[in-house]
């Protein structure tokens, strides 16, 4: 079954799912997470609506940007397999799996750990401590020595990924390439530690970039069990989340100096802007969902989907003949559809009228004498004597207006 965002789901979603769906007036919809998830015998795929006809592109879209991000060693095979049958989470544990068995051939890595043990002979350093409150009969020693050992941190989390993935897969050949890693690792004892950290050399270098494969299955997925024991899954991204590390990377691949998330201060002002190239350009990066009807946005605090219709259409006045504003004007002229309003003569006295003509010569068309003073009920001697006076010694501010307007102001 597949959906796109923003898309209605005839389901009901489990408790632990609620959180990548919104719900209103009974009707579920899928909202700015894509991925995959196992409902009941279901497993959806909700798949980002960037090609409106052609779900392969969007999966390749998907994958592509998740690639990109956590520079996976994806191929040409992702981009043909089937969508319906199989999504993301699938294709991942495919490379994934395929990828591992690629490099355990090589060998499997291994370290020196230190083992504590009671032989029945010496080996390595006697621990005399333990010996003396373990060992009452003297048929063994306790002691401690390093062995190279494939069972360390870095196997321990690709058998507990590798654990993980049989659980939940349902394709064959994934099964089948489990099932050999299962028997390629069954030395290690596995478990995850999402805070781990691990000294990258040249001896375990190869499987880097597996190690972030498994991280990205494991850090995405929420596995439920019900009572009878059957796996529900889901595997989601937020995509406002990977749009904008997929933009900072690109970003950082031609500025190195730019800071993803990046927290600082402006003066009073204090912003966290998506992307920072310091002392040079903020971007905030927003993933919108656009179609032949509206414009759509993901509000930040709510999650919530906000449109707005392509008809409608915002209109504000502003006045042109206040040049403190002449930067912002200049900026708001770049962004906008600007509509010159000139004033409507049948309202204007016919003295205004030639007070205007001498305002266009001397100073410009942004300071005539508009028609609203005249509208309505207004008296044009108090509105001449108290309005257009003071505008007019404020226009000529050092020179004498009645000389400027001989006989037509008083």
């Amino acid at each position: 079954m597949i959906v796109h965002e923003y898309e209605k789901i005839d389901l009901v979603i489990p408790p632990e799912f609620r959180r990548y769906f919104s719900e209103k007036w009974g009707e579920v919809r899928a909202t700015n997470y894509c991925g995959a998830l196992k409902i009941g015998n279901k497993t959806i795929t909700v798949l980002p609506k960037i090609d409106k006809n052609n779900d392969d592109a969007n999966l390749r879209y998907l994958t592509y940007m998740l690639s990109y991000v956590y520079d996976l060693k994806v191929d040409e095979s992702v981009a043909s397999t089937d969508t319906e049958s199989s999504p993301i989470l699938e294709l991942l544990i495919s490379i994934f799996s395929r990828e591992l068995i690629r490099e355990v051939e090589k060998g499997l890595y291994r370290e020196y750990i230190s083992v504590q043990d009671n032989l029945r002979v010496m080996r390595g350093r006697f621990l005399a401590g333990i010996d003396a409150r373990t060992n009452f009969v003297r048929d063994k020693i306790y002691c401690e020595y390093d062995e190279f050992s494939p069972d360390n941190p870095l196997n321990a989390l690709f058998a507990y990924a590798i654990n993980v993935c049989r659980r939940i897969t349902k394709r064959d050949d994934n099964r089948r390439k489990l099932g050999m890693l299962h028997l390629m690792f069954d030395e290690v004892n596995p478990y995850y530690n999402p805070h781990a950290t691990f000294h990258w050399h040249r001896l375990n270098e190869r499987f880097r970039h597996l190690y972030q494969l498994a991280l990205l299955i494991l850090k995405h997925l929420n596995i439920r069990f019900d009572k009878v024991g059957t796996n529900e899954w889901a595997f989601m991204f937020d995509m406002n989340v990977l749009f904008e590390q997929f933009v900072g990377k690109i970003v950082q691949s031609i500025e190195p100096t730019a800071i993803i998330q990046a927290e600082n201060n402006f003066g009073n002002l204090k912003l966290k802007p998506d992307i920072l190239i310091p002392n040079r350009l903020i971007i905030d990066t927003k993933y919108k969902k656009v179609n032949d009807n509206e414009l759509s946005v993901t509000l930040s605090y709510s999650k919530e989907l906000f449109s707005v219709p392509k008809n409608l259409y915002i209109i504000g006045t502003m006045n042109t003949a206040d040049k403190s504003i002449a930067l912002v004007d200049i900026a708001l002229r770049r962004r906008f559809t600007f509509v010159r309003m000139e004033s409507i003569d049948d309202y204007l006295p016919d003295n205004v009228k030639k007070i205007n003509e001498i305002i266009r010569d001397r100073r410009g068309a942004d300071y005539l004498i508009g028609h609203a003073y005249f509208m309505g009920n207004n008296d044009a001697a108090f509105v001449m004597k108290y309005k257009i006076r003071p505008l007019l010694e404020e226009y000529f501010y050092g020179e004498d207006i009645e000389i400027i307007f001989e006989g037509l102001i008083s």
